[in-house]
């Protein structure tokens, strides 16, 4: 690629907001320091997130199958206090934020300010006023599962397979996007099947995200949007982050040039079935996450297309090479997701 490119994909970076929707930061940080290791986010993260120019990152918080039911509630609030932990040495750097002052304060400042998000409501089971709780304790929004059925919804399948789940949203799935709209968390419909989204876009009052998902028409994977999904999301006033992970995105991370450019065309059928202020970025990068977890075998999943979060700037040079334009740009990197979240937050 050009230098050229580069540089200007650069100056984007560096003139505009730039917000990666999508990170199971709090689960991979978790699971390293329970092994001892610590400064997780300086050490991983901090350096990369620094020169892509990122200025907003959600975390979400995950727990694994294995944890549920018993310990889901005992994972997801050690997996927040684990983040704020690890995230204090560098506090004047990054941390999290909890409220639309905080957001802009954090900005002002020139820090990186951290989201909370619940990927899932597995770890409330079926009580309701948990929401409250984990909304005092920093989260700010959630989706309603997982790719797993639970007592708020059937969730789609997993990436790896390609079967239809039909079933939609429950009683009490609807309860808690009320109760979620109530609180002031946004509503995340990543990973619900077609049922789930079509009855959140029904009873929703305000508009929601698809914080990591892809483009149906680019690649045909029960995780992606169909076209009028992308298109009712948008006429909502929500924004799509466009998902890093190859069998999601249909690539492999090799040939570099070829991971680039799949993403190219979600980003960009995206914008032109949504309209370019409803498209951002949630790259859902797990490669951390996955050799973080203890596993029998030593063979780890390697399937994101980005190999680290300075290689945005990668991503925004081929998208101009392409003939997106700066304005486009700037909204898909974090304008949107940061104007989004600006109306959301309280």
């Amino acid at each position: 690629m050009e230098e050229v490119l580069v540089e200007w994909a650069k100056a984007v970076h560096r003139e505009n907001p730039v917000v990666d929707a999508h990170l199971d930061l709090a689960a991979e940080v978790y699971r390293r320091r329970i092994y001892r290791e610590r400064d997780v986010v300086e050490r991983r993260y901090l350096r990369r997130f620094l020169e892509a120019g990122v200025n907003v990152c959600v975390s979400s918080v995950f727990v694994a199958s294995g944890d549920l039911p018993e310990k889901g509630l005992h994972v997801a609030m050690a997996q927040i206090a684990a983040l704020r932990e690890d995230l204090e040495p560098v506090r004047d750097v990054i941390g999290v934020v909890t409220s639309r002052a905080e957001l802009e304060g954090a900005l002002r400042d020139g820090r990186i300010a951290v989201l909370l998000s619940l990927e899932g409501l597995d770890p409330v089971g079926g009580d309701l006023y948990l929401l409250r709780a984990f909304y005092d304790l920093g989260v700010r929004g959630a989706g309603l599962t997982w790719s797993r059925p639970n007592v708020f919804a059937r969730g789609c399948c997993k990436a790896g397979e390609m079967k239809e789940i039909r079933g939609g949203l429950t009683e009490l799935g609807r309860e808690a996007v009320a109760k979620m709209e109530e609180l002031g968390m946004y509503v995340d419909v990543s990973h619900l099947n077609n049922d789930g989204f079509a009855d959140v876009l029904e009873c929703a009052k305000r508009p929601f995200v698809a914080s990591h998902s892809d483009a149906w028409t680019v690649h045909e994977n029960y995780r992606n949007l169909r076209d009028e999904q992308i298109a009712a999301l948008a006429s909502c006033g929500g924004v799509i982050g466009v998902n890093a992970c190859g069998t999601i995105a249909g690539a492999a991370p090799y040939p570099r040039e070829e991971a680039i450019e799949c993403l190219c065309r979600h980003v960009e059928h995206m914008v032109c079935v949504a309209g370019a202020e409803h498209v951002g970025l949630g790259f859902d990068l797990c490669n951390g996450l996955s050799a973080a977890t203890p596993r029998l075998c030593f063979e780890t999943e390697k399937d994101d297309l980005l190999l680290h979060h300075g290689e945005m700037v990668m991503l925004s040079a081929r998208l101009l090479e392409r003939g997106m334009t700066e304005d486009t740009l700037a909204g898909v990197i974090g304008g949107n997701f940061l104007r989004y979240f600006r109306k959301v937050l309280l």
